[in-house]
């Protein structure tokens, strides 16, 4: 009484639960969608087997009735080709009347070609002549021929009164004495005039096909083989029925057909009980069809039997999902218990996720750079087979029409390559130049070319601190970084407004963020500094784009009017220059950018190492004239235009497609003055191909060529006596000038 009263009791008890508990509820409702989801996606894919089953076996069945339909085809035409060969050779004695049908066709010569034709051909029955009128004239089984008119016959009246030359199927007869069933396949013999002589006739015996058949296995013994003329009569079939001969109605394979020469379908209406899967073929340039079926219950036996395996299985799992729902219902109540001291570890917890938030985020970066380098690289690679065939081109070219499209397409080069350097700024890999810059003068050339561009529209102002420190930077760069701040602040004012320039000197006892728009630090000020402000008047940004401002390809612009590379340019320029970068915006009170950089020693910062930058163009050209080069590059492209180049300027080029085979050139003992190089290669790179050159004492000229000049700087100090860098992409004339260089100082050495 006890057991009975605790299990009535239960469901009172669930029911208490489920209207106390709402995330109860849910999980309920979510365990049963999670049972209707399962079910359903097992009968989506048990139906799923079933149609690849069916499918299956309508490919078999459509590769064997091809097979069948080549076969069938070339018996009737065995039969086709004894026809005519018996008609030409009744018109190579010159018939041309019935009379001289009647005369040929009746004697005993003509019997016996007609009975070896058919001796020859198994699925001959017989062969006939007949005449104009439909009387037998001669027959390979009998001389003479017996006296029988074929006048009714469906194949006479057809050829008759038509002049074709094409064969007739007619219908099929049954010898009254054997049972057995034929086929007649006519042929008409005309006069040279096109009169109607008579027809030679061969009896195709219907067994041949049923005997063939019989020998093949298709699947159960219910699956059948049956050969139909097109007109829906049954010629024979295995296994066999006795509707053979009859026309046994409009068959769906009939509706097939007269869309296209073969198909697959399922027929519920055959001749057998059932429904079937039959592939259907039309043979050729015969009237004949052939069908091959199978049942379908032969053909799904094997899914049935994955249908209970499966069953099975869905069964355990939606009894095991059941009793984890049970579980955890059960559970339930003591995990709500248990929610609220969770809050209190969660909060503790949030800090340490800020953390690993902001980890996170400096390993995407960190990826992201490494990618954008990476594509920077090949970018870089495209650039200059394209820059070196350019000016191949404008080279070459004598016609004044092309000179514009050559310049535009130079034009957009360098544009792709100032978008390479953005990349590749961002990434740390673009090399910089540190130098001492006078950040005045610097402001002073900026502005004015702002004040040219950006017109009435926006007023550009501009100052200076007296006494103003140098700075130690790229000046390229940090213009560069001026331009893209000055673009921003001019597409923050569509309306007009006011742009500000201006230079101070700052301690680090200064470096503070001043304003309340949310400041956007980056990086650390140095000691001693210039701070340059580039302040707008324009929309401002909200917080949330504030906090994604200097990350790489954001951007608020509209496609096609920013990358998004513009302040993560600025910030890889702080950051590498050892200074550092301040945003600070409210919407409508426009934007202010500090960047902070150091301030540049007393002593002038040593020009870039020759093996840093690019060699210095100090050569005569006729040094090209008995310069050889060995150029070695992966990139076909690259290679191949380059190539093309130093060619058409004077120079003898050896080509090598990695460091390996440049060695092995090396080692015959190739002649070569220069060798210019990449570095980033497949298998050995063209750092570690350098090194083995010097290993083996070689003081050959090397000219590496890459986008990693800044990475291999340090890296290129044990192999640096004869080794110049390049920064792709390169000018080609610039790359000439430093072949010619390196090859002057090779011949003085």
């Amino acid at each position: 009484m006890v057991v009975r009263s605790v299990w009535e009791s239960w469901p009172a008890r669930w029911v208490s639960h489920l209207r106390a508990s709402r995330p109860l509820r849910l999980l309920v409702l979510s365990g049963a969608v999670a049972l209707a989801v399962l079910v359903v996606a097992l009968l989506q894919y048990i139906l799923m087997l079933r149609d690849k089953e069916i499918a299956a076996a309508q490919r078999e069945l459509a590769t064997l009735n091809l097979s069948l339909a080549e076969q069938t085809a070339r018996s009737i035409q065995n039969v086709d080709l004894v026809l005519t060969s018996v008609i030409d050779q009744m018109k190579a004695e010159g018939i041309a009347s019935p009379q001289d049908m009647v005369r040929l066709g009746t004697n005993q010569e003509t019997h016996d070609l007609l009975k070896a034709k058919a001796s020859v051909v198994p699925q001959i029955d017989a062969v006939m002549l007949v005449g104009a009128d439909g009387q037998l004239l001669n027959f390979s089984r009998f001389y003479p021929a017996p006296g029988i008119s074929v006048a009714d016959r469906d194949y006479f009246q057809a050829l008759r009164d038509t002049p074709t030359d094409r064969p007739v199927l007619g219908e099929p007869v049954q010898n009254r004495a054997t049972g057995g069933w034929t086929v007649h396949l006519a042929r008409r013999i005309s006069a040279p005039n096109g009169r109607f002589l008579g027809l030679a006739v061969g009896a195709i015996d219907l067994d041949y096909f049923q005997r063939l058949y019989r020998g093949l296995r298709v699947g159960d013994d219910a699956s059948s083989i049956s050969l139909w003329r097109r007109d829906g009569i049954l010629l024979t079939r295995h296994p066999a029925i006795p509707d053979v001969g009859k026309p046994v109605g409009q068959r769906r394979f009939l509706e097939v057909l007269a869309k296209a020469d073969s198909g697959e379908f399922l027929a519920t209406d055959g001749l057998d009980a059932g429904t079937r899967v039959v592939a259907t073929r039309a043979v050729g340039a015969y009237p004949v069809v052939v069908n091959v079926t199978r049942t379908l219950d032969d053909v799904l036996r094997g899914w049935r039997t994955q249908v209970m395996t499966i069953a099975v299985a869905g069964l355990v799992g939606v009894m095991a999902l059941v009793l984890a729902l049970w579980a955890l219902a059960r559970q339930f109540r003591a995990y709500e218990a248990a929610a609220q001291a969770m809050a209190e570890t969660r909060r503790a917890m949030a800090g340490r996720e800020q953390a690993e938030l902001a980890l996170r985020q400096a390993q995407k970066m960190e990826a992201v750079g490494q990618l954008t380098g990476g594509v920077a690289h090949d970018f870089n690679n495209l650039l200059q087979a394209l820059s070196i065939n350019l000016h191949v081109i404008e080279g070459r070219c004598q016609d004044d029409r092309l000179a514009l499209p050559i310049r535009m397409a130079l034009q957009a080069v360098e544009r792709g390559a100032t978008l390479t350097q953005h990349l590749l700024a961002f990434s740390r890999r673009q090399p910089l130049r540190p130098e001492r810059v006078d950040v005045a003068a610097l402001i002073d050339r900026v502005a004015a070319l702002l004040e040219r561009t950006l017109g009435g529209v926006v007023r550009v102002e501009h100052r200076a601190d007296p006494g103003l420190w140098p700075v130690l930077a790229d000046a390229n760069q940090l213009e560069m970084a001026l331009l893209n701040l000055a673009i921003n602040a001019r597409d923050a004012m569509p309306d007009g407004g006011l742009l500000i320039l201006e230079a101070t000197n700052q301690t680090s006892r200064q470096a503070t963020n001043p304003g309340n728009g949310g400041p956007h630090p980056t990086g650390s000020p140095p000691e001693e500094g210039v701070c340059i402000t580039v302040r707008d008047t324009g929309t401002g940004m909200t917080p949330d784009v504030l906090a994604r401002a200097t990350e790489p390809f954001f951007t608020t612009k509209e496609v096609g009017r920013g990358t998004g590379l513009g302040l993560a340019m600025v910030q890889g320029l702080a950051t590498r220059s050892g200074g550092g970068l301040t945003i600070d915006s409210q919407p409508g009170r426009g934007t202010t950018v500090r960047l902070v950089l150091p301030r540049a020693g007393l002593a002038t910062a040593p020009p870039p190492a020759q093996q840093g930058g690019e060699a210095a163009p100090t050569a005569t050209p006729e040094t090209a004239n008995a310069c050889s080069i060995l150029l070695v590059d992966d990139e076909d492209l690259v290679r191949g235009a380059t190539a093309d180049f130093l060619t058409q300027a004077g120079f003898a080029v050896q080509e090598a497609a990695d460091a390996e085979t440049a060695l092995g050139l090396l080692e015959r003992g190739t002649a070569v003055d220069v060798i210019v190089t990449d570095h980033m290669m497949p298998g050995m790179n063209g750092l570690d191909m350098v090194r083995a050159i010097r290993a083996r004492n070689n003081p050959i000229p090397i000219l590496m060529v890459t986008g990693f000049a800044e990475e291999l700087r340090s890296d290129v100090a044990e192999v640096a006596e004869g080794l110049s860098l390049l920064a792709k992409p390169v000018v080609p004339q610039s790359l000439v000038r430093s072949i010619r260089a390196m090859a002057s100082l090779s011949t003085a050495a």
